[in-house]
């Protein structure tokens, strides 16, 4: 076995952060990050993909990189959006648990210890941080849940289900073998056959300003989205209610 593939094997943890402008939250984020990742695993890595940010991004992830040896950067020449971008991340991750969270700092990291004590004591492949509070603006949150509304007549989605979660390897290995061209975390999640459920999480507003994606780009996202569930035929959905904690 050679030297990458025994420290592949080695990592316990991955944790995926796309990122898109998010300059101002990134060295607190992996600040907070470590502190609690080195409480669940011994061996971790943070795995930051950078979707073509137009801010310094890209410069302070190098800078963190330096004094934080977990990090690995990872960068597309062209925007691509979200999920892409953790796509990518999955693509590149290590880990026997794989956690994905937003670099904006509305998800609290904190949660990442109740979404792994959830995910090894009831026998469910992914845990959801279900979003169970307003944390952005009304017509924002409306909007949201226009899409989310369609989304659940496509799958078994739970209510609140974002692309904040912890996977196991087995879920990771099962979505990407999804062949479609577009990408959608929560959505092909619940398209698998393997049981998945969620936890209760608040969600703040995002620290630094508004978030990086704009209508424009929200609404090509939520078409991509609906597009990714329609190449994946019938739903499937195994949501495990009776482990939600």
């Amino acid at each position: 076995m050679k030297e990458s593939d025994n420290h592949a094997a080695s990592v316990e943890l991955s944790v995926i952060i796309p990122v898109f402008g998010n300059a101002g939250t990134l060295e607190p984020l992996v600040v907070r990050l470590d502190t609690v990742c080195s409480k669940i695993a011994k061996k971790y890595e943070f795995v930051f993909v950078d979707d073509a940010s137009k801010d310094k991004s890209l410069i302070i992830l190098k800078s963190i990189q330096k004094w934080c040896k977990h990090i690995k950067i990872i960068r597309h020449f062209r925007n691509k959006g979200q999920q892409e971008a953790i796509r990518t991340g999955l693509k590149n991750a290590n880990g026997l648990v794989i956690a994905v969270i937003d670099a904006d700092l509305q998800d609290p990291p904190e949660q990442l210890n109740k979404l792994y004590q959830a995910l090894i004591k009831t026998p469910v492949e992914t845990v959801f941080a279900i979003r169970c509070n307003n944390y952005q603006k009304r017509s924002r949150m409306l909007t949201s849940k226009i899409f989310k509304y369609i989304i659940n007549r496509m799958c078994n989605m739970p209510k609140g289900a974002g692309a904040y979660l912890l996977m196991t390897k087995r879920m990771k290995d099962e979505i990407l073998a999804f062949n479609t061209k577009s990408f959608y975390l929560a959505g092909l999640v619940c398209k698998t056959s393997l049981p998945y459920s969620g936890i209760d999480t608040p969600r703040s507003f995002g620290l630094h300003g508004n978030s990086a994606y704009d209508t424009g780009m929200r609404v090509k996202t939520a078409l991509a989205n609906i597009k990714c569930l329609l190449e994946c035929g019938c739903p499937i959905g195994n949501f495990a209610n009776e482990h939600k904690p």
